[in-house]
Formats: C-alpha cells, structure tokens, sequence
C-alpha cells in the first residue's frame, strides 16, 4: 500500500479533523493525479472531513468499526486485512489509520511544509526516515514534496 499525506514541519496533519492550513500550493492536483481513478482508503474521521463526498472517480474504503451512513457508492471495512491484496491503494488519512498501518505501506508520499501550525494529529516522521529511505524530492518554495520507499 501507498500513504499520501501532507504535514507541517513538525508531523503535524490535522487539527480538530481539519487540515491545519488553508492550502498547500499545487498540494490537492498533486494529490488528486497521484490517486485518481485509484483506491483510496480512510479513516471515517477523515471521511467526515472531506469537503467532497466521496472523492470523485475513486474506489473509497472507509475503515471503521463503527455504525454510520455512508453512501453506498463507498465501502466499510473493520480493518485493513480486507486491502491486504491491492498494492495501489492510497492510505489518506487519518492519524489512527497511518498509525496502525506503517507495517502495511511500502511507499509514502509526503509534502511537507515548512511552516509549523496548531496541530492536535500527528505523523511519526523519526519512523519514517527510520524505515524508508527517500527515493526521489524537491522543493517548491515553501514545502517539499518526498517519496519514500521501505528499507
């Protein structure tokens, strides 16, 4: 599986399930040719949060051990060993799910701000550079855009 996130400068990735800033420049088309006409999958927090639901031209999986209505254009799932089988799945978010699935992700994809923002969710990036080396990066003024793959 792929991670796509975007932190500030800290790990920072959400604040009250929002994203912490107004927008990362070029950051969402980077983000949607990346993961478009693919598999993404969620955490129903961060499904919630979506501004646009579910995301356009998309296989959405929403995981989640709780009730709720979700379209039926979605799917739930309790955990991701259903996914175990789709290496082009993009994990999006949020915390809890990156969190319990590093073991499962074979590339990350990060654009990383250098601004620091009131956060209260949080990506381990010590884990991170511990586990994967950077493949590929470069800077766009005032963020980086990494991918990272398993060591």
């Amino acid at each position: 599986m792929k991670l796509i996130v975007a932190c500030e400068k800290n790990g920072g990735i959400g604040y009250q399930n929002k994203l912490p800033w107004d927008k990362i420049n070029g950051d969402l088309p980077r983000f949607k040719k990346l993961t478009d006409g693919g598999v993404v999958v969620m955490g129903s927090n961060t499904y919630r949060s979506l501004p646009m639901k579910p995301l356009p031209n998309r296989i959405n999986f929403i995981v989640t051990s709780g009730l709720g209505f979700y379209p039926s254009c979605c799917f739930t799932i309790p955990n991701l060993d259903y996914l175990k089988g789709f290496k082009n799945a993009w994990i999006i978010g949020g915390g809890k799910l990156i969190e319990s699935s590093w073991d499962l992700i074979d590339e990350v994809y990060l654009t990383q701000t250098f601004t620091e923002y009131t956060c209260d969710t949080f990506i381990d990036l010590v884990k991170l550079r511990n586990e994967f080396t950077i493949k590929e990066a470069s800077g766009h003024g005032d963020h980086n855009y990494e991918v990272y793959v398993r060591k």
